[in-house]
This record gives structure tokens, C-alpha cells and sequence, in this order.
């Protein structure tokens, strides 16, 4: 029941999140999102990492923390710019196939991959190429579905490397310390260098989605690890319907319409990953 409940907060907190993730990408811009975004999360993170302690860590946990930091950020890059260019039922179930790109890299890496897992892979695949190149109703100004489908793919590559390191993390580190090396590398790699070259400006008007959004991805990946540590496959589930949650409200607070051929590759994406997380 725990990680049901789990599950179904972290889709609302994630749909939310990508709720104000287009709202301030498509006024400030992907790299002012992330470099606010960051700094934002960081100031939440440090004193929680301070209260659970510091951690004795190796070269190993270092690096995969680094690893983690420095895919997370990319991720969020590519995923608030595919914002800029794609509708939120686009752009949403592509990035929430992060589960099955780690997937691939744990066959990669040596474990077996069942056939089955193989073809709902495929699946997913087949599901974003429909949602990507299907005729848009309602396109909205600027709009470049194919490019924001490739950089959606691309965050939720990054997502899935970043997920794989953060899986072997978070058994030997506390949660905050998991969540830290993301906040760090958007600091130092994006905020501060557009802060030396006062390009780092953001309106008052635009600072309380930029907090939720701080706040909705830290609240998001805690809500998950309470559900993963009682079932991880139910919760898997239960999260990836952040898409279609994020869908529907993205129809309602900012009038997006799909096409019949992207509802599709929408519901194809959703299958998918929601029987990959069953079988997984």
C-alpha cells in the first residue's frame, strides 16, 4: 500500500514539477531555469546533508557521485529546452522512459536482458517516433516537435545514467548526499559562470515557479525512494504516470491540444513503461 501511495505522489509531484518546468523555460530559457533551479535545490540540500551527517566515502562512491551531478544537470538542460519546443504531452513520456534507459545500461553492463523487456523497448521507442512525427491540432508559436522529441531523448538518456548511479548511491549514502553532486555541478558549471558574466537575471514574477520547481524535484525523487525501499516495481509504475497526469494538466492550465497520433505515442510510451516495470 506504502509504495502504491508512494508512487502516486511522486506522479503528481513530478507532473507538477514539469508543469513549472515549461512555464519558466519558455519565459527564461533552459540555462537560466537550471542555473535557479540549482542554486534553489542546493540551499534546500546542504543544511539536510549537514543534519544527516557526512558520510565516509571512496573513490568509487566519489565517482559515481560526480557521474551522477554531471548527468543530472544535462538532463534537466536538455528537458527544460525541450520544453521550449514541444507541448508537455509531448515532451513528458519520452523523459519518463528514463526507468528503461537504465534498463539498457544494467544489460550493458553485464546483466541479461529478457526478450520480453527487449521488445517493450522497442515498444517505448515506436511510441515516441508516432508522438514525435504525428500532425500537431494546435501548434503553439515556435513550435519544433522533432527537436523537441531528440532533446527530450536526450534528457531521458541523461536521466537513465544518472538513475543507474544514484541506484548504486543510494544504498551506501543517505539520501540528501544522492541528491547533492546534481545541485553542486548546476552550480558551479552554470549559475556561477553566468553570474561572472551577469547574464544571471531573473524577475521577481518568475521566482515562485522556479522554487516550486526547486522543490518539486527534490520532493519527487524522496517521495520515490520512500516507495522503492517497500516495492520499487509497483512504485516504478505508479510514478511513470507522471505523463499523462502532466498531460492533462498542461491541456487545462495552458489550453495544450494533442493530435490523435500523439495521444497515441503518448499511450504507447505509458504501456510500455508501465509494463517494463512490472516484468523489471
Amino acid at each position: 500500500m506504502l509504495s502504491i501511495f508512494a508512487g502516486f505522489i511522486t506522479a503528481v509531484i513530478f507532473a507538477v514539477g514539469m508543469i513549472a518546468a515549461a512555464r519558466a523555460s519558455r519565459t527564461l530559457g533552459a540555462v537560466q531555469v537550471v542555473a535557479m533551479s540549482s542554486s534553489i535545490g542546493l540551499v534546500i540540500v546542504v543544511p539536510w546533508c549537514l543534519i544527516s551527517g557526512i558520510p565516509t566515502l571512496g573513490g568509487g562512491q566519489l565517482a559515481l557521485m560526480v557521474l551522477a551531478g554531471i548527468v543530472n544537470v544535462l538532463g534537466f538542460r536538455c528537458t527544460y529546452a525541450a520544453l521550449r519546443f514541444g507541448k508537455v504531452g509531448l515532451v513528458a513520456p519520452i523523459v519518463a522512459a528514463e526507468g528503461a534507459v537504465a534498463a539498457i545500461i544494467s544489460a550493458f553492463l553485464g546483466q541479461s536482458i529478457a526478450p520480453l523487456v527487449a521488445f517493450l523497448l522497442v515498444v517505448i521507442t515506436v511510441g515516441i517516433v508516432i508522438a514525435a512525427r504525428s500532425q500537431d491540432p494546435a501548434p503553439f508559436d515556435h513550435e519544433r516537435p522533432l527537436k523537441a522529441a531528440g532533446l527530450a531523448t536526450l534528457g531521458a538518456i541523461s536521466f537513465g545514467i544518472s538513475l543507474f548511479a544514484v541506484g548504486i548511491l543510494s544504498a551506501q549514502v543517505s539520501l540528501p548526499w544522492v541528491l547533492l553532486p546534481g545541485r553542486v555541478v548546476g552550480v558551479f558549471a552554470i549559475a556561477l559562470p553566468l553570474l561572472a558574466m551577469s547574464r544571471l537575471s531573473v524577475p521577481r514574477s518568475a521566482w515562485p515557479i522556479l522554487v516550486l520547481l526547486a522543490c518539486c524535484d527534490l520532493a519527487g525523487i524522496a517521495a520515490y525512494s520512500v516507495g522503492a525501499q517497500e516495492n520499487l516495481a509497483v512504485t516504478a509504475v505508479i510514478s511513470s504516470q507522471m505523463a499523462p497526469i502532466a498531460a492533462v494538466m498542461a491541456f487545462f492550465l495552458f489550453r495544450e491540444r494533442m493530435g490523435r497520433g500523439q495521444i497515441t505515442g503518448l499511450v504507447v510510451i505509458v504501456i510500455g513503461m508501465s509494463v517494463l516495470g512490472v516484468v523489471q
